[in-house]
């Protein structure tokens, strides 16, 4: 019979690649899930705790256009001390559907609870103004290590028969209260609905005729 002889320190050596090796797989199957964010629970009917108020209009919305960086459910933000102009990810966080998407089903769902009327350009209803809105910029922007703010900035055309009656420039911050990604979700949600809120005022000071 042949005996195999292994020293104390080829041992103590195979016993440390074991340990790493376990440690390894318990990290990995305790590894944090993915996140994904919304704007939360579709508004519902008209409440004065939420500051709407009735609005009477009606109409055509188009898709809202964004560029190749927010085509996809990525969670952005920048840091303004080191690179301002690099959008960076966030690795397990991201919202649930890009957020052209998010923006296009909040502002329909606020249209519809506050009793406008409010459809597809795909629906081909004739005769009503159409809203386009271009999205530029939808990201966390951290000014220092500890403190950021949402940013969405946007231009709404109102259009009605290939002809423009009035466009307008938003651009709308919000602080956020934690320096991370949830953080940065919840104000997000805050800054687009603030930004839809300016959208309606807007919509209503122009003629629709």
């Amino acid at each position: 019979m042949t005996h195999l002889h292994v020293s104390p320190r080829v041992s103590k050596v195979c016993l440390i690649l074991a340990l790493t090796a376990l440690l390894q797989a318990c990290a990995g199957g305790t590894q944090a899930p993915r996140l994904n964010y919304d704007f939360g629970a579709p508004f519902g009917p008209l409440s004065k705790d939420l500051n709407q108020k009735p609005i009477t209009l009606a109409l055509s919305i188009a898709d809202i256009n964004a560029p190749s960086t927010l085509e996809s459910n990525a969670m952005l933000y920048r840091l303004h001390y080191d690179n301002q102009q690099t959008l960076r990810p966030y690795a397990q966080h991201r919202w649930s559907m890009p957020p052209a998407q998010l923006l296009t089903q909040r502002l329909k769902s606020r249209i519809a609870a506050a009793g406008g009327t409010v459809v597809s350009v795909t629906d081909g209803v004739a005769d009503l103004p159409v809203l386009k809105i271009d999205l530029d910029e939808f990201s966390q922007i951290f000014t220092a290590p500890g403190q950021s703010h949402a940013q969405i900035t946007l231009r709404a055309s109102l259009m009605k028969k290939n002809k423009l009656l009035a466009q307008h420039y938003f651009t709308l911050d919000t602080e956020a209260a934690s320096a991370d990604a949830p953080g940065g979700a919840k104000a997000m949600q805050v800054a687009a609905d603030a930004s839809i809120s300016a959208i309606l005022i807007w919509l209503q000071s122009v003629t629709l005729n």
